[in-house]
């Protein structure tokens, strides 16, 4: 069950000779939803019989439960009426106050009989002598049954945490689900799997019999079709229905489905929704919302998966490190092997190395590549050839418990090991020999040792809380024990330049620290939720990954303790370790799941690349018609060209105004560019030199707001703080008529219709904000339109002139029917602060908004919904917003003195482009029908 809203009435318990409306109830956390799914489905189909629509009754709350004020007494009402309640238990589900209430309710009202138990990852362990599952050897329990006693014995449950993505067609997976259904069946496995088995032919032979009837039906349709051409004519456009209700349907699927995938894997759920967009001859809205959130998630990922994880261990993977070329790659497992990975194809080189009869905690590589160290649980350190997987020597000796963690020295001259025997212990990699005595610092466990790039320090991690540097060449401590950490120090790295000592824990917390002082750089790092087992600097140091027991793992940015980015998810079960490539472009996880995972560090495709001159708030962003220049206008009184394509600026920033610039824009041609400005004046450039054309235009008695060019370039529109609007002759700089007056508060906004006959203006403080013009007569079109509550400070007409769109000060969007002075559709809300800009696409198809709230939306300007999550990246309100010419980019500007591009969320060709690589076939080809034809290039 998904967390719930709040705790309310409570149904009395049935008795025992009740009936009920449910055969189960299933509670799960909200990310196990696909689990909770599988079940579902399965509960539904085993046992089915030929008519009936399920086999059980089954409540799942994504499916069954409607919005209401008291969801918990709904909750609680529906498991009163379910004779099972199925748990589905996960590390999610574990941190869920609501699963565990829920749990609770259960055990208070009926007791520990008829609950049933599924597991979607992590570990749970019974305890028989407390008569309840252990929490300290449990990840995935819940509060609710760690208590002792509270269950007689150990209840049934199936492990499902291998059966992704939990269809009940696979084999295995409907196996699991058929130990869970024969109980609430009341059969015996067996005889609910015969009478499974004997239904499932029964509907194949009647579905047989239908397709053999449908086959018929179909050839006498076309016989028939044969005789009268206008029955073949009907055929074909019954059929092409069919198919446009088909990729209709296809097409929703895989929207829904990207969005689905958006936390878990941004590349795969960009391909969905690319996959989506392209399945109809028009985009529907909900494959572009799709297209837009998952590019804003892959945006947002400081990098992805490779296609497929690595796998062949058969526990634990504890470690993971790459050759010094990065060729290879090396894993350690609890599985007792050692593993070698071609690390450019992700396949294993070899057969695995047994390098301890139980566990290997630590693999590592010596500098020049040509010797590989364990360490195990077995007391021992062992030196191999990864050449041949052949051990040089005999096991170095003398730990008197599991090592935990090895590591060579820069030069490779040394060897250093940390055991939980609470020593450090450092050889000569040559001889095998130790040197010196051990090196004594935590009094229970050493977790990790590591040595600084010169090899002049060694670091580390105990299980007393503290980090420790020793003098390698004399076993000394240099200066007191690092203190800050509140549980035991899991690793230790240094940055490349060894000026920098990080350190990670049980506390959840990464810690950076002066090793030359002893003292902490900064606050901690907090992000991950658990014990934080690994961390790892970049080669350049400017980047941290660290692995949590949270099953991500998290870059940062050390210099000011940021994360990069939203964690990478991929893991089913806690990360373990993390490793850079020696160019930095890579990284290596390992984890309980039993994998290894590889990542792409150099696919980031930030939204909205910032550009950056302008000193003060940058009030409006204009393409010019070719899209070679943008301009923008800034209130630091200038006014800047940039190239879009590189984001440069180019040459000296037009200056003139004595104020603020309030508004650009380019002429048709785009020979001209108009600016306005807090002076008063408007000023006309060209932009290929840079040199004003003629005399500023004068008549506003106060600041201009807004400038645009007619279509046919000849005059130009201008909305000033004195209430007016006026009209020029764009070649002459003459006013064109008298001032259009009727605004009782400042103008912001004006627009041309497409043909140049009307003018469309907004204005703030004002008691009718939207008017329209006819620009034949010089007179107002009716009435202004009534809508907005409070002003407007934006106006636009669509590209086809059938739409008008407004940006008010009541924080909404309202599209018009120009023609009728009428709003379409409700108001457009998901702003929270006044719409300072409005645009259309070139198309007509999207409507951009940009608000002072620092957010810019797109909207389907169709059906007026929201496309994707808030464009998010300025860190003030946002101004000004304006598609490309083609369409490709967005740009917008704002109240933190940047313009940002942003690029192509919309377009269903750049998601191939960006998802393709680290996507393969048969996993799209798991959403789509067999028959269907996907589009991008997906690794095969």
């Amino acid at each position: 069950m998904c967390a719930q809203a709040a705790a309310a009435l409570e149904q009395p318990a049935r008795g025992r000779g009740a009936s009920f409306d449910y055969d189960a109830f299933i509670s799960y956390n909200h990310r196990d939803r696909p689990v909770a799914a599988g079940i579902q489905k399965g509960l539904h189909r085993i046992g089915r019989r030929v008519g009936h629509l399920h086999a059980l009754r089954v409540f799942r709350d994504a499916t069954d439960l409607t919005a209401s004020p008291d969801l918990w007494g709904k909750v609680t009402e529906a498991m009163d009426r379910a004779r099972f309640l199925v748990v589905v238990l996960s590390p999610h589900a574990a941190a869920s106050t609501w699963v565990d209430k829920e749990v609770a309710h259960w055990l208070a009202r009926r007791g520990p009989d008829h609950l049933l138990f599924v597991v979607s990852g992590g570990r749970l362990t019974w305890d028989e002598k407390t008569g309840r599952f252990d929490p300290d050897r449990s990840d995935v329990t819940l509060p609710a049954l760690t208590r002792p006693g509270v269950l007689a014995t150990e209840p049934f449950y199936v492990d499902v945490t291998e059966d992704a993505p939990w269809d009940p067609r696979a084999p295995m997976f409907r196996e699991k689900v058929t130990d869970l259904a024969a109980p609430i069946h009341g059969k015996p496995k067996s005889e609910l799997a015969g009478e499974d088995l004997r239904e499932q032919r029964r509907f194949r032979r009647l579905r047989r019999a239908a397709v053999l009837g449908l086959a018929l039906l179909t050839v006498i349709a076309l016989a028939a079709a044969t005789i009268a051409l206008d029955q073949r004519r009907e055929a074909r456009l019954q059929q092409r229905e069919a198919e446009r209700q088909r990729n209709e349907a296809v097409a929703l699927a895989l929207a829904a489905a990207s969005r689905d995938a958006v936390p878990g894997n941004a590349a795969l759920a960009l391909a969905l929704a690319a996959e989506s967009s392209r399945a109809t001859p028009a985009p529907l809205w909900q494959a572009t919302s799709a297209l837009v959130n998952a590019r804003s998630a892959f945006g947002e990922a400081p990098g992805q998966q490779a296609p497929t994880p690595l796998t062949g261990h058969t526990d634990w993977v504890n470690d993971v490190t790459f050759s010094p070329d990065g060729a290879r790659l090396a894993s350690a497992s609890m599985d007792g092997t050692v593993r070698l990975w071609d690390s450019a194809t992700g396949r294993q080189v070899g057969e695995p190395i047994t390098a301890d009869p139980d566990a290997v905690y630590s693999v590592a590589f010596s500098p020049d590549g040509a010797r590989l160290v364990t360490a195990g649980f077995d007391h021992t350190v062992r030196l191999w050839d990864p050449a041949t997987g052949t051990e040089i020597g005999e096991p170095l000796t003398g730990h008197a418990d599991r090592v935990n963690a090895v590591t060579f020295s820069p030069e490779g001259n040394l060897l250093a090991s940390a055991s939980w025997d609470g020593t450090v212990r450092l050889w000569d990699p040559a001889t095998g020999r130790q040197l010196g005595e051990p090196i004594t610092g935590d009094p229970d466990a050493v977790s990790d040792v590591a040595f600084n790039s010169d090899g002049t320090m060694l670091a580390t991690a105990g299980a007393d809380r503290t980090v420790r540097v020793w003098d390698p060449a004399t076993g000394a401590q240099i200066g007191e024990p690092l203190i800050g950490h509140t549980d035991w120090v899991a690793d230790v790295a240094f940055r490349p330049d060894g000026a920098v000592l990080v350190s990670v824990g049980g506390d959840a917390t990464v810690r950076l620290w002066d090793p030359a002082t002893g003292r902490p750089i900064g606050a901690p790092l907090i992000g991950h939720i658990g014990t934080v087992p690994s961390v790892a600097f970049a080669p350049d140091g400017t980047r941290l990954a660290t692995a949590g027991d949270d099953t991500t793992v998290r870059l940062w940015d050390p210099a000011t303790g940021r994360s990069l980015g939203e964690p990478l998810t991929g893991h089913n079960g806690g990360v373990n370790a993390v490793a850079f490539t020696r160019d930095g472009t890579r990284l290596a996880t390992a984890g309980d799941d039993d994998t290894v995972r590889l990542w792409d560090l150099t696919t980031a495709a930030p939204l909205g690349e910032s550009l950056t001159g302008h000193t003060d708030l940058v009030n409006d962003v204009a393409f010019r018609p070719d899209g070679s220049l943008l301009a923008t206008g800034s209130r630091d009184g200038t006014v800047r060209l940039w190239n879009p394509a590189t984001g440069r600026q180019v040459g000296e920033p037009l200056t003139g105004h004595t104020g603020a610039v309030g508004a650009v824009a380019f002429s048709p041609d785009g020979a001209r560019l108009a600016t306005a400005g807090g002076d008063g004046t408007v000023r006309l450039w060209d932009p290929d030199t840079g040199q004003p054309t003629g005399a500023p235009l004068t008549g506003h008695t106060d600041g201009v707001f807004d400038v645009e060019f007619s279509p046919d370039g000849t005059r130009l529109a201008t909305a000033g703080m004195d209430k007016t609007v006026r009209l020029w002759d764009s070649i002459g700089g003459l006013p064109i008529g008298e001032p259009l007056t009727g605004h009782t508060g400042p103008v912001y906004s004006v627009a041309f219709s497409p043909d140049g006959t009307r003018l469309a203006t907004a204005g703030v403080f004002d008691d009718k904000p939207v008017r329209l013009w006819d620009l034949t007569a010089d007179r107002l079109v009716g009435e202004p339109l009534i809508g907005h509550t409070r002003g407007a400070a934006a106006v636009t007409f669509s590209p086809d002139g059938t739409m008008l769109a407004t940006g008010s000060a009541n924080h909404t969007v309202r599209l018009w029917n120009p023609a009728t002075r009428q709003s379409t559709g409700a108001p457009l809300i998901g702003h929270s602060e006044w719409v300072a800009d409005v645009a259309f696409s070139p198309d007509g198809a999207l409507l951009a908004s940009a608000a002072d709230d620092g957010t810019v939306r797109l909207w389907d300007s169709t059906t007026g919904r929201p496309l994707g999550e808030s464009l998010t990246g300025h860190t003030g309100g946002v101004y000004a917003v304006t598609f490309s010419p083609d369409g490709t980019l967005l740009a917008t500007a704002g109240a933190d003195h940047t313009v940002r591009l942003w690029d192509r969320l919309w377009d269903a060709n750049r998601a191939c482009e960006l998802a393709a690589p680290f996507v393969t076939r048969d996993r799209v080809r798991a959403y789509t029908p067999s028959d269907w034809k996907m589009t991008c290039r997906y690794v095969d």
